[in-house]
């Protein structure tokens, strides 16, 4: 197919389903804001709850696949046509990978008693998106893009046992934990390509590579750390499981200070970014601390869910959704701002607060739900109309 060909194939259609950034990132953003609100309401009518399936399994495991995933597809089957040159996934075939994501969705919300067929279509779900993002990169021997369709497989593995084990809530929430470190190395892998370009780009200057071995570095320990948490039970790691972390959060934080994150802070779009990714040495330090107990890295895992994968998520999709289409990165309005900091926010809220006394952490739920649900709900305001029409500079896309 020639370029002309091409740019008249992607014309046709919805302009949702042209690329994958768009189904995806509407699609968390609704859900982030409606499965809180969900959580919100089970806090305060609890019996009104299907316990087919316990309500924590389905906030922990909703909030990664449920909201997380699509964002990674999105991101992914976009930025692959550009790593690989390779034409992106859209059209029927973007119809099927979301159609099969909602469908999970909504059997788990609204059939609980269907659980094999909502895992089924997990797992269609995952097993494409692997299979899109996959392809392209082995069709050009990318190697160094060769990190996602192992980490994709992995999270599938971890969904398949939090379905099979969903009557067990220690070994699930060990499960959940390793997902969230999974779904880390992802960040910890785009981050180190985007934050420090980004961060240079704006700013004007050059922001020299690390070495590549404190790259791997990088992702290696954040890898090994959500194998841990994900297969081996506390007791048999708590020995040397705070080293680890706290090794684990000197790289981060060494590796962030490096991007030279100071400088951004009259950005959003930036400052965002480097805060969000500060909260994963953060989160590091604080696991390192709390020992063996269990509710402390509870509170610290919200960290990392919360101000790591929700404020990279809503920076990431503040701008991808501006620059896909068309649009000048100067067109954040000033809510935006707002909303990011809401995420920051929340994170920090739900972490720490519970230390003021037991009496606080119904407080730290509700207050960072609050603040995560307003935070999102900004953001639809402002990138539904965005993602829902072309592009406005007429290119395809």
């Amino acid at each position: 197919m020639n370029k002309i060909e091409e740019a008249g194939s992607l014309q046709q259609g919805h302009p949702v389903w042209q690329l994958a950034f768009r189904a995806g990132f509407l699609a968390a953003g609704l859900f982030a804001v409606a499965a809180m609100v969900r959580w919100l309401l089970w806090m305060e009518a609890p019996r009104h709850w299907d316990y087919r399936l316990p309500p924590n399994w389905w906030h922990a495991h909703e909030m990664v696949f449920g909201f997380a995933m699509p964002v990674v597809a999105g991101f992914l089957l976009t930025a692959v046509a550009n790593w690989t040159g390779i034409s992106g996934t859209r059209g029927w075939r973007l119809q099927i990978l979301f159609g099969l994501w909602l469908l999970a969705r909504a059997l788990l919300w609204l059939a609980p008693g269907q659980v094999a067929l909502a895992w089924a279509a997990d797992m269609g779900f995952l097993l494409l998106l692997t299979w899109e993002l996959g392809s392209r990169v082995w069709a050009v021997r990318q190697w160094r893009n060769m990190w996602f369709p192992p980490i994709l497989l992995a999270l599938a593995a971890l969904d398949s046992l939090s379905f099979l084990h969903s009557d067990d809530p220690l070994f699930t929430t060990r499960l959940f934990y390793g997902t969230l470190w999974m779904v880390t190395t992802l960040v910890v892998i785009i981050g180190g390509r985007v934050i420090p370009l980004f961060t240079g780009n704006r700013l004007g200057i050059r922001i020299p590579p690390l070495p590549q071995g404190i790259e791997y570095l990088a992702i290696s320990v954040t890898l090994l750390i959500g194998l841990v948490s994900a297969l081996l039970p506390w007791q048999a790691h708590m020995n040397w499981f705070s080293p680890l972390c706290l090794a684990a959060g000197v790289i981060h934080l060494y590796r962030l200070y490096r991007w030279q994150g100071w400088k951004t802070l009259r950005i959003p779009l930036l400052w965002s970014m480097h805060l969000s990714y500060l909260c994963i040495p953060l989160a590091l330090f604080a696991l390192a601390l709390s020992g063996a107990d269990p509710v402390a890295a509870k509170n610290t895992m919200h960290l990392l869910a919360i101000g790591t994968l929700g404020g990279m998520i809503l920076t990431m999709m503040s701008r991808v959704s501006l620059g896909h289409t068309g649009r000048s990165l100067d067109e954040v309005p000033s809510y935006m701002a707002g909303a990011f900091a809401m995420v920051l926010l929340a994170g920090l809220v739900r972490a720490f607060m519970p230390l003021l006394g037991p009496g606080a952490s119904p407080w730290a739920w509700r207050i960072s739900a609050a603040l995560w649900i307003m935070a999102f709900s900004l953001f639809l305001w402002r990138y539904v109309p965005v993602l829902t029409r072309p592009r406005v500079d007429g290119k395809p896309g």
